[in-house]
């Protein structure tokens, strides 16, 4: 891949370290290594006392702009391919077979990898949230009890034996013998679990996303977003483990009615009643006590659901709105942002009441006709149609005079809205809302005029609506007080110091990893011991530089805290006097407001101190990962590198022929050979093609899900297909590209870090070039660490 230029210390004729195609978010460890993450959630380390809201965003914006620059830049410098986006897992001994018609592997796509908890409140964005559910854990418990269950045993009642006169008592313990089977191993409560990890994921996405749409209102999403990430995050654990506990417990606590279901088998034809009835009795306290325990394992989370729900509907409704302004026919004016909108008709009280969508704005009310209408009618039927689609209100928040709801219909579910335009044709118009509250129009609309509604602005600020103008409470002062407390390890600029720790290990780590690598046979890339020690040799720079910035960055902070810690104490002297406690309370908040934005400020400032050297090693660690992974699926394969020979690249691959079923595997890249192995049962090495013996490589990319397929074009009988499909499961075809160009050139012979016996070399060239047997010349090319070549005429073995 391209280099970018590092800055610092360069030692002339070093090649620099690649660019970073795709930033890893987390540094160590590396996706490549199996490691169990938790889902991101914000940590102390990332939770400032109040939303820092569109300062942050912004910032990270800016960081992402200034990365991508540098990235463009650095392709110009200096082309040597290395794959830099993570692999997304270990290489699979066993990969399931592509579905029939669907030739892409169904193997893990990279994604983002899990970031340290950043959240819209400190690097710019709330988490990725991309926990591993654990759906699997109770499962490994009821061992005795799931072996009867799978005999088909297990509190199975024999009630075609029963007694008739006793049907009906057998149909009831029958059917509570089916919930208690289906119950006693938690797969309920796991799977409702399970479904809120994936909520809390989705919630996550759906904020981050508005906010990157630019929707800027209601801010205490971000607030609830965190609560709830960060409480499941506390919780989580406890409830998986509590799910374990029950399900072990309940597989072994079930033998005693088992054993009661049996014997009532044993003599079901001439069971009475009154046994039908004590065998109920057990089944019914054991349903009893399991739902109590599910009960008990449900009110831990059920706070999280609860803010999830309100979080998913709140998020869905703005979502719509961003999606119906993308389509709208009218657009926002300079300054002018959403604040919500609604599927609504105008309700003329006529026939033919246009349907469309109500918008408010910050500057606004627009009410846009869409709806298909009939052109053409046969007998009353409208046989053909066409979309009407236009703004028909457009007014000014100023020539808004008032509003009011109400609700009206047969059982006063239908929400109407009357707004007083003061425009004269307009007058009052109701509007039938179609999915949302009448009165939360009012109040949004009134909040829209009276200015009111920007308190509601992820802005940064720290000072709302109720801090402006309600009064002041021992609970505010207490929230007060623990801002005041989270805020000083921000001031302190704790993170960053964190930060540049794991960048430091980072750099350390790069040279014992390389090592590790050439020991297990990785000989190409020479150049990497020096660019190793190019990072290595900048590091003391760097830190020293990161570490200076600090200490003058907090020593400005820490005056400013003193202030506030100061005001904290005098505001905490008012308890007693809440009405005088009240200026000092805004100019508190007004305080922390400002300490944040000049918090985020410095933190921009460290940042640019070791920013794209960070993404020099981590696009260099990441390079290594790749090797590292094609190391591994080498050690596994069915086939074996020839001496001196060295791998260089392998990627999980389709292989798609025409008229086959596509077929998954590996491709590898040597510096001698491209090799394609199936890996669906038993190994099966497929494709073997010396590189010389490649005429073309080609990338194609899909226009609409953006996979990778790379198309290599064979020389003549050289493989079993004169052109080669690999569909690829990561997006790295520009770098094989590449990588195959060098290898078919022998580049990788001449960048290689373990230099090639004299004697192997001259051993291939002194080769035999003809068959002593028929006399026909050799054709194919001669690899280095080959012993033996086989005649393609007469089929004879020559020993090199």
């Amino acid at each position: 891949m391209p280099a970018r230029k590092m800055r610092g210390v360069q030692k002339t004729g070093v090649r620099r370290a690649p660019k970073a195609v795709q930033r890893p978010a987390a540094r160590r460890p590396a996706a490549s290594r199996p490691v169990a993450r938790r889902a991101s959630v914000p940590t102390r380390r990332t939770q400032p006392a109040s939303v820092r809201r569109g300062a942050s965003t912004q910032r990270a914006a800016a960081r992402t702009v200034k990365r991508n620059a540098a990235r463009a830049r650095a392709q110009q410098i200096a082309p040597k391919p290395r794959p830099t986006v993570r692999p997304a897992t270990r290489p699979k001994q066993v990969m399931a077979s592509a579905p029939k018609g669907k030739p892409r592997p169904q193997t893990v796509r990279p994604g983002k990898r899990m970031a340290p908890a950043p959240t819209m409140r400190s690097k710019g964005k709330m988490p990725t949230a991309s926990r591993p559910t654990r759906t699997g854990r109770p499962a490994v418990a009821a061992a005795g009890a799931a072996a009867a269950a799978a005999a088909g045993t297990f509190l199975i009642l024999q009630s075609q034996k029963a007694n008739p006169e006793i049907v009906s008592d057998i149909t009831s313990l029958e059917s509570d013998l089916d919930d208690l089977r289906s119950s006693f191993d938690f797969s309920d409560v796991q799977s409702e679990v399970a479904e809120l990890d994936a909520d809390i994921n989705h919630v996550l996405n759906l904020l981050e996303s508005a906010r990157d749409k630019g929707y800027a209102y209601q801010a205490d999403l971000e607030d609830l977003a965190y609560q709830a990430a960060s409480r499941w995050e506390e919780v989580a654990d406890g409830v998986y483990d509590k799910i374990e506990q029950q399900a072990n417990f309940w597989a072994g606590n079930l033998n005693g009615v088992d054993r009661q279901v049996q014997q009532l088998n044993a003599g079901l034809s001439s069971a009475s009643a009154a046994t039908v009835a004590k065998v109920q009795r057990e089944v019914d306290r054991a349903l009893n006590d399991l739902r109590q325990a599910e009960n008990a394992i449900e009110a831990v989370y059920e706070d999280v659901q609860s803010q999830v729900a309100e979080l998913t509907g709140r998020l869905t409704k703005i979502h719509w709105a961003l999606t119906a302004l993308d389509e709208a026919a009218f657009n926002l004016e300079d300054k002018e942002d959403l604040v919500m909108a609604v599927a609504a008709r105008w309700d003329k009280e006529g026939k033919d009441d246009p349907e469309g969508v109500l918008y408010l704005t910050s500057q606004r009310v627009v009410f846009e006709r869409k709806e298909k209408i009939a052109t053409k009618k046969v007998l009353f039927i409208a046989t053909e149609k066409e979309l009407v689609h236009a703004v028909v209100i457009d007014q000014k928040l100023a020539d808004v005079n008032g509003v009011k709801g109400n609700n009206k219909g047969v059982f006063g579910h239908q929400d109407f809205v009357e707004v007083d335009f003061a425009d004269k044709e307009l007058k009052k118009a109701a509007f039938h809302l179609k999915g949302q509250d009448a009165e939360y129009w009012v109040k949004l609309i009134g909040d829209a005029k009276s200015g009111k509604i920007e308190d509601d602005r992820a802005t940064g600020s720290g000072l709302s609506y109720a801090d402006l103008t309600g009064e002041v409470t021992q609970a505010d002062i207490m929230a007060a007080q623990n801002e005041v407390n989270a805020l000083q390890d921000e001031m302190m600029l704790k993170a960053s110091e964190r930060e540049l720790a794991e960048l430091e290990n980072a750099v350390r780590s790069l040279e014992r990893d390389l090592a590790g690598l050439r020991s297990r046979g990785y000989a190409v890339e020479k150049a990497l011991e020096a660019d190793i020690a190019v990072l290595a040799s900048q590091w003391d720079t760097i830190k020293a530089r990161s570490e200076t910035t600090i200490a003058h960055q907090t020593k400005i902070l820490g005056e400013q805290m003193q202030s506030i810690q100061a005001q904290m104490a005098e505001l905490a002297g008012k308890s007693g006097n809440l009405a005088a406690a009240r200026p000092l309370y805004v100019a508190l908040k007004s305080a922390i407001a400002s300490a944040e934005a000049q918090a985020d400020a410095a933190e921009d400032t460290v940042l640019d101190q070791y920013d794209e050297y960070a993404d020099e090693v981590e696009a260099l660690d990441a390079h290594l990962d790749w090797v590292d992974w094609m190391l591994d699926a080498v050690s596994t394969a069915s086939f074996q590198l020839l001496a001196t020979e060295s791998g260089v690249a392998a990627v999980e691959a389709v292989w798609e022929r025409p008229g086959l079923e596509p077929e998954n595997g590996v491709l590898f890249l040597t510096d001698q050979r491209l090799l394609w192995e199936d890996r669906v049962g038993d190994f099966e090495l497929k494709v073997e093609v010396a590189a010389a013996q490649i005429e073309s490589v080609i990338e194609e990319t899909d226009e609409e899900s953006g996979a990778e397929t790379l198309v290599v074009n064979f020389a003549p009988g050289s493989a079993p297909v004169n052109a080669g499909r690999f569909a690829l499961a990561m997006p790295v075809a520009e770098m094989w590209v590449q990588m195959v160009g060098r290898a078919r050139t022998g580049d990788y012979a001449a960048d290689r870090a373990i230099e090639i016996d004299e004697a192997d070399l001259e051993r291939i060239r002194n080769a035999p070039q003809q068959c002593d047997n028929c006399g026909a010349a050799f054709t194919a090319p001669i690899l280095r660490g080959q012993t033996e070549i086989t005649c393609e005429f007469c089929g004879v073995v020559t020993r090199i």
